[in-house]
């Protein structure tokens, strides 16, 4: 796989997280954890966005995915 092509999957799967979270309840949280999400949809990165939150990374995906309907193509 060349370079162009990860970098454009890398782009969809931003759009897809970008386009399904939760966007009024992301801005209704704290700032600790709305900073965790945001990086998480824009860089895909759940590790460091558990970090961030302070939570384990299972619950933090869970978070993710089931309160702010943010949905990963990965």
């Amino acid at each position: 796989m060349d370079i162009k092509k990860i970098i454009k999957a890398q782009e969809e799967a931003r759009q897809v997280r970008r386009s399904t979270a939760n966007w009024e309840f992301i801005k209704s949280l704290p700032p600790k954890l709305r900073i965790a999400l945001e990086y998480y949809i824009e860089t895909g990165n759940f590790r460091e966005a558990a970090r961030i939150a302070g939570m384990s990374v299972d619950e933090f995906l869970y978070f993710a995915k089931d309160k702010a309907n943010i949905y990963d193509m990965s």
